[in-house]
């Protein structure tokens, strides 16, 4: 491989063409992304006409490449969740800082652990290679006039913790964060808006042993809640108290400030951490309403079959989380500490 300039250029998606992992990449510079999600983000750039007429489209070694001829940040944070427990507004709280990069369930990093690894487009060397690669064309900034670049976080799909094992591979040092909710609530909120990897077949064989026909029978809160059971699962099976730190929803919003930013050991420049402080009175998704605690509300909406499936499929592995906690504790290394203003 020869030399190659993406200076500017972010990677803004990974696809399969020719059976060859290809990147696709926008000239963004270093345009912040303050959406709530990844994609959000550069869905909106793809309004603009510009964005539209002038792409690069490469094979992977050219990603690997760059990364190799200028590296970038790594993860200060990766953040493994269950999905509606807040990680959201633990995102948009880190966004608020000009020197951070936050990455929130990027398509392509779910694309390498969901579709390239098991399809054997890379094996896992080459799926370690191409996520550090991936991270790297975006934690770098490539003017010298934007604010400098101190941390960069990665929030992960839901059921993305099956395959912390790879990740853990790309970053060995990077600092984890599980976040858990009591799991009535999750179930309640999949069921008014639920999310597209809770529709039979989206996530392919992720429930082992479960026929796709099995499947698309089930009742539809028995399918999310085995589902969700087994995202729950993974988690007490992925937690590793060394590098990890275990939230519960009902942590939120305090333990942003007081626990991640500690954990991340990342020295928050005084005027981030105003702005953060206020972002933790608002919605996560929603930033014009205030945050408000909603668990009980979701409670008083729960079927007696919710609350059948929940209890048998998911409660369990809350319970082994919340059994995590207290062996391991849930406060901040005391190391970290230094990292508060």
């Amino acid at each position: 491989m020869g030399s190659v300039n993406f200076s500017g250029w972010r990677p803004v998606r990974l696809y399969t063409h020719a059976d060859r992992v290809q990147v696709d990449w926008m000239r963004l510079g270093d345009e912040p992304l303050l959406a709530p999600f990844f994609q959000d983000s550069i869905q909106r750039q793809m309004r603009h006409p510009f964005h539209q007429a002038f792409r690069r489209q490469t094979p992977l070694e050219d990603l690997l490449a760059w990364h190799a001829q200028s590296p970038g940040l790594a993860p200060s944070l990766v953040t493994f969740h269950v999905s509606r427990c807040g990680s959201t507004l633990i995102t948009q709280t880190l966004a608020e800082s000009r020197h951070h990069l936050q990455l929130s369930e990027p398509a392509p990093v779910d694309y390498l652990l969901r579709v390239a690894l098991p399809q054997g487009l890379l094996d896992r060397a080459a799926t370690v290679q191409a996520l550090r690669a991936w991270n790297s064309a975006w934690a770098q900034r490539s003017d010298s006039a934007s604010a400098p670049l101190q941390s960069c976080s990665l929030k992960m799909d839901a059921w993305n913790t099956r395959q912390a094992a790879v990740v853990a591979e790309a970053w060995p040092e990077a600092p984890w964060l599980f976040l858990a909710r009591e799991p009535l609530s999750v179930m309640v909120s999949q069921m008014r808006e639920r999310g597209f990897f809770l529709v039979p077949g989206s996530l392919g064989d992720f429930l082992e042993g479960v026929s796709a026909e099995e499947q698309l029978r089930m009742p539809t809160e028995q399918y999310c809640a085995r589902v969700l059971g087994a995202i729950y699962a993974a988690m007490v099976r992925e937690f590793v108290p060394a590098r990890s730190l275990l939230l519960d929803h009902a942590d939120l919003p305090s333990a942003i400030i007081d626990q991640v930013l500690p954990h991340m050991r990342w020295h928050v420049p005084p005027q981030d951490h105003a702005r953060m402080r206020e972002r933790l009175t608002r919605h996560s998704k929603h930033p014009h309403q205030p945050y408000v605690p909603d668990t009980l509300p979701k409670h008083s909406m729960a079927s007696d079959l919710l609350h059948s499936v929940t209890a048998q499929w998911i409660t369990p592995h809350y319970q082994a989380l919340q059994e995590l906690r207290r062996t391991h504790g849930a406060a901040a290394r005391p190391e970290a500490e230094e990292a508060l203003p």
